[in-house]
């Protein structure tokens, strides 16, 4: 957990670039802080070399504005990688003064649903704009094509979190092995593979696999499966319980983390294989796990009424209760 811990540091230190949110935060916004004026917003586009995201977002607005901001802006990934690779703007498109100046220099409709842009230091395109872009998929993926258009690198939890979310058909298939802890890790860690579940069936100890048939066919999973000890069977598994669930994410600190399903099986197969997953953690994660280690070092059961939830809607609930648990740990003046 050493490399953890410090490339958290650093990413407390990078994400205060935007700033503290000021009183509640509008649920159109999500939870990304932002940056609230143009000029300011360029200038740190230029002084770190990063893509600005852009959005004009209706504040109160319609049920599909407030849904972009749950959906998309809270996803616990999609709002890290907007915080660190990005810099993060939002123009009000129904208020005046400086909101309606900049509604007016890019030609934006007043009143209308959110819109993504992605502008460089100069305030231009990064890439094309894009209208009706409302699902969290096709806007990972218009980061991803931002971020490469302007030369950056995509880190590998955005790519992550993108494939999980653009898997437009998932199957589902179950392998025996002779101890699923060995076979979830293994299986977890093929490409293609969205989720894994431990169970029982026919007095075999299997688990149960999600995958992306566009990714991996059924056949060829069928062979990467042998390839590691697990053979296909048929039937429906009955679960295992939460302890034997992601058994070396589960002794981790990480398992506190807001992880979506691919990122808890990407990590659970890290840990077995003695890699501390944090390729699979955007930054603003791997700040969080760096103060759950530390409340824990305080409190071993500082977290002992806290379960990671396995949907993704209440991801960024989870969040918020588990950031406001280390508030009161963890006052200000003391990280």
């Amino acid at each position: 957990m050493k490399r953890l811990m410090i490339v958290a540091a650093l990413a407390l230190g990078n994400s205060a670039f935007a700033g503290d949110l000021e009183g509640t935060q509008p649920r159109e916004l999500g939870s990304v802080r932002w940056h609230r004026q143009l000029d300011e917003a360029l200038a740190d586009a230029k002084s770190w070399g990063k893509p600005v995201f852009l959005v004009f977002q209706e504040i109160p607005g319609c049920g599909t504005c407030v849904g972009f901001g749950q959906r998309v802006l809270s996803h616990p990934v999609l709002a890290d990688a907007i915080e660190s690779e990005f810099v993060p703007l939002a123009i009000h498109n129904n208020k005046g003064g400086h909101d309606a100046d900049v509604l007016r220099k890019y030609d934006e409709p007043a009143w209308n649903n959110p819109v993504v842009r992605f502008l460089d230091a100069q305030g231009k395109d990064v890439i094309a704009r894009k209208d009706g872009v409302f699902d969290a998929g096709d806007v990972g993926a218009r980061m991803i094509a931002a971020l490469e258009a302007a030369k950056r690198p995509v880190p590998a939890y955005l790519r992550l979190a993108v494939s999980e979310l653009r898997a437009a058909r998932a199957e589902k298939a179950t392998f025996a092995m002779a101890c699923f802890w060995e076979g979830e890790s293994q299986l977890g860690a093929l490409d293609g593979v969205l989720a894994t579940r431990t169970g029982s069936l026919e007095g075999r100890e299997v688990v149960e696999v999600l995958f992306d048939p566009a990714v991996v066919s059924l056949a060829d999973l069928g062979k990467k499966a042998a390839n590691v000890g697990c053979s296909s069977i048929a039937g429906t598994a009955r679960d295992a319980s939460r302890s034997d669930q992601k058994y070396y994410l589960e002794r981790s600190p990480l398992r506190f983390l807001p992880l979506t399903p691919l990122q808890a099986t990407r990590i659970n197969s890290a840990l077995r294989f003695g890699r501390d997953g944090s390729e699979w953690l955007g930054p603003r994660q791997q700040a969080l796990a760096k103060r759950i280690e530390q409340a824990l070092a305080a409190k071993s059961d500082a977290f002992a009424d806290f379960s990671r939830p396995d949907s993704l809607p209440d991801l960024a609930e989870y969040e918020t209760r588990l950031r406001e648990r280390l508030d009161r740990a963890q006052p200000a003046n003391s990280r």
